[in-house]
């Protein structure tokens, strides 16, 4: 009996012994459970996140951090959702925690700037992408997106040193060539921004909106045989071929080649498009009146005026149009209207004058080239019909 006694509790002691193990491995695999199950939810989360589905993204997220709360990879794609949603406080809370427990992680402080420049904390963005840029020497996003933020803050000398510093590292990032062409521009280095837009199309010649820059660029530049073949080439595509400013920029390319011919069909074919738009009709007629078509001229003008009264272009070659034609009672009377509106304009006080001029009244002409010195006292045009006269 008592040897049956001493089997039975050796065997309960051997049993005890045996639960803790067996225990510590249900809780191993139920944690190796939680673990895959956060990463798939994780990964649900990322597709929701992609096909634009927020709200889902969210959910799927949190539930991921619910069975594994220091799952950093979810806690990152839930601070991308509040970022997408418009989020930005809770996105810079949960990044900022992120960077103090993974310093080293370029892709968590260039999401804190990404969050931090949404919310216009341009100065701590800043930081944030060059902190990104520092831990990872060839991060091309930290690096565009620290250009954007000086050129948001008008820092336009530090934008472009920036990315000029790195352009050797833009291979067929397309992207960078453009943004290294928008500061180009924007600091008025027109043929520096040709070559960059050019780089652009070069490696992405898909996308029009390069090829609208490399034209806009060549135009300012006075590049005008490039933008004429630029501008020929986006008017081809079904985007642009019904845009106005296509055809009236190439148009000015045009004249400013002395092609007035070609340049009043182009504007012609702008009114088409857009006959709303004053300035235009006033192409249209400058290039007529170059090409000895005065009733087009004065038509054009009229036009233009009919949209925008206060044009001074339009009024200008209303009145220059009128004197061509004859008209000079005419030409006169609009001409000095116009002075009560555009009183600072020496162009149209020497245009009175010579209109004054030839009714016969050079005592008049005389007093509209003295106006016209008054408030433009560098103003040759007077200073020589004054002397003439």
């Amino acid at each position: 009996m008592k040897k049956t006694i001493i089997i039975t509790l050796v065997l309960s002691a051997l049993a005890g012994c045996h639960q803790t193990p067996v225990k510590e491995a249900r809780i191993e695999a139920y944690a190796r459970w939680n673990q895959t199950r956060a990463k798939v939810l994780r990964g649900v989360a990322e597709e929701h996140l992609k096909c634009g589905r927020l709200d889902l993204a969210a959910l799927k997220a949190q539930e991921s951090l619910a069975l594994q709360p220091e799952f950093t990879e979810a806690c990152v794609l839930l601070s991308r959702v509040y970022i997408e949603q418009g989020n930005y406080a809770s996105a810079i809370d949960q990044l900022t925690s992120l960077a103090d427990e993974a310093p080293d992680s370029a892709e968590i402080h260039y999401l804190l700037g990404v969050a931090q420049e949404k919310n216009g904390q341009l100065a701590d963005a800043l930081n944030s992408y060059r902190t990104a840029q520092a831990k990872s020497e060839n991060n091309l996003p930290a690096i565009m997106a620290a250009t954007e933020v000086l050129v948001a803050m008008d820092r336009l000398r530090e934008a472009h040193h920036q990315i000029d510093s790195y352009m050797s590292l833009a291979g067929d990032e397309a992207g960078m060539y453009e943004l290294a062409g928008r500061v180009a521009m924007l600091g008025g280095e027109h043929a520096r921004a040709v070559q960059y837009y050019q780089q652009a199309c070069d490696v992405d010649y898909k996308n029009e909106a390069y090829r609208e820059m490399l034209a806009r660029s060549q135009f300012h530049a006075g590049l005008h045989p490039g933008a004429i073949a630029t501008l020929k080439q986006l008017a081809q595509t079904e985007n642009y071929r019904d845009q106005a400013w296509v055809h009236a920029m190439l148009g000015d390319c045009q004249m400013a080649l002395n092609r007035a011919i070609e340049a009043r069909q182009t504007y012609f074919r702008a009114t088409q498009l857009s006959p709303a738009k004053a300035d235009v009709w006033t192409k249209l007629g400058q290039a007529s009146l170059v090409c000895d078509d005065v009733p087009q001229a004065i038509a054009s003008a009229k036009a233009a005026l009919k949209l925008d009264s206060a044009s001074l272009d339009a009024t200008l070659l209303l009145g220059y149009a009128l004197l061509r034609d004859g008209q000079v009672a005419l030409a006169i009377r609009i001409l000095t209207n116009a002075t009560n509106r555009h009183r600072n304009s020496g162009t149209l006080y020497c245009l009175l004058g010579r209109a004054h001029a030839t009714s016969g009244d050079h005592p008049q002409a005389k007093r509209c080239y003295d106006a016209a010195l008054r408030v433009e006292p560098t103003n040759r045009l007077a200073r020589e019909l004054l002397i003439a006269g």
